[in-house]
């Protein structure tokens, strides 16, 4: 599966389980990052996390969402490198490395 941008990402970590949505407000200073790092530390990296509501110091709500931790399981590293498993990627660097003089 070829992912050629960010939205293309969510929408596959979304399928696949992977993504968290935050409809609720969360406050960028302090408790947006106090959540994700709770869900961080969670074995296998937790899930990644879309904030839709973020509250900026003045009070307002930002135009733009956040999301976090969209590369911390190896599962998502796997799925945004397009392979099955990361092992894949030294492979192929080995294979690259490889070289054979021509003779």
């Amino acid at each position: 599966m070829s992912l050629d941008n960010i939205s293309q990402f969510l929408s596959a970590i979304d399928r696949a389980g992977e993504l968290t949505r935050i409809k609720e407000p969360v406050k960028a200073r302090l408790e947006l990052c106090e959540i994700a790092e709770r869900v961080m530390k969670q074995p296998g990296g937790g899930n990644a996390l879309y904030f839709e509501k973020v509250i900026l110091d003045n009070g307002g709500i930002s135009q733009f969402p956040v999301v976090i931790n969209l590369f911390g399981s190896m599962r998502r590293m796997s799925l945004a490198l397009g392979v099955n498993d990361l092992d894949e990627i030294g492979e192929r660097i080995t294979e690259m490395l490889d070289l054979k003089v021509p003779e």
